[in-house]
């Protein structure tokens, strides 16, 4: 498994050449897809284009997603070509272990969500059981997952577990900036936001969520305190915001985490007994 194979094809500061390398790079590594989009519009004036790997069971199963665009001039290598990087081997290995799931590739995170929303509201979601969503996971050593109150629910309990996550170096945490999982709010399913950060960004992420992340009124020190953590260097034109910074050790231990997660058998229920 090289889980950075593709990172450097991936980090392209070109839109339409991100969208035809991801296409070319799945054909690659023989994961069938399709396109989900839709034409352009004031929210997304390049129209949206999202590509899902065709499911290889039927049952209903995780959807694992990532976005594939990037800020305009950004190279996008830690935001989030790493991610989708992670999430090309896991289907490999999911395909191959004959686990049921789903993997979406996200247009228009940075424009709205625009992809994740079409997604949403659209049939493809009759197959979904939860949404594990990956982004900047290519820089750090601690896996941070933001389960939004969904830790204890059924299936992605195993990403939350104390026992999964101190074995890869993890931690939940109260935020993490919003990103596509946002777009599942209100769906009735449980969906959870991964990360890996410097473990110094960890105190910042705590101060965030005391202060609230609410982006129409979070005060202007919210952004100082955002501003400082040593991964937003990674990130939107920050002087690591290119491949050479992704750390190939930082997305190996996402993708042994998800691994992980994924092949946990859920957790019998207590049962007790009245005498």
């Amino acid at each position: 498994m090289i889980v950075d194979k593709f990172i450097r094809q991936l980090s392209l500061k070109d839109p339409d050449e991100r969208r035809e390398t991801l296409k070319a790079v799945l054909k690659e590594e023989n994961l069938s897809f399709y396109i989900q989009e839709e034409g352009p519009s004031s929210k997304a004036p390049r129209g949206i284009v999202n590509y899902l790997l065709t499911p290889w069971s039927g049952e209903p199963g995780l959807l694992f997603c990532a976005h594939y665009d990037a800020v305009p001039g950004s190279f996008g290598a830690n935001d989030n070509a790493a991610s989708m990087c992670i999430l090309i081997e896991l289907a490999k290995t999911l395909r191959e272990k004959e686990i049921p799931a789903r993997f979406a590739f996200f247009d228009g995170e940075e424009t709205g969500n625009t992809g994740s929303r079409l997604f949403a509201s659209s049939h493809e979601m009759d197959t979904i059981s939860g949404v594990i969503n990956l982004d900047v996971c290519g820089y750090g050593d601690t896996i941070a997952v933001y389960d939004r109150g969904n830790a204890k629910k059924e299936p992605v309990r195993s990403f939350c577990s104390k026992k999964v996550l101190d074995s890869h170096n993890g931690l939940l945490v109260k935020y993490l900036p919003p990103s596509d999982e946002v777009s599942f709010t209100g769906k009735r399913l449980p969906a959870i936001s991964i990360a890996i950060v410097p473990h110094w960004d960890i105190q910042y992420l705590n101060a965030l969520s005391r202060m609230g992340g609410n982006s129409l009124f979070r005060s202007p020190e919210f952004d100082m305190i955002l501003s400082q953590m040593e991964v937003t260097t990674t990130m939107h034109g920050g002087y690591r915001d290119s491949p050479e910074w992704v750390q190939k050790e930082a997305m190996t231990r996402v993708y042994n985490y998800l691994l992980d997660s994924a092949l946990t058998l859920p957790e019998k229920k207590k049962r007790f007994l009245l005498f």
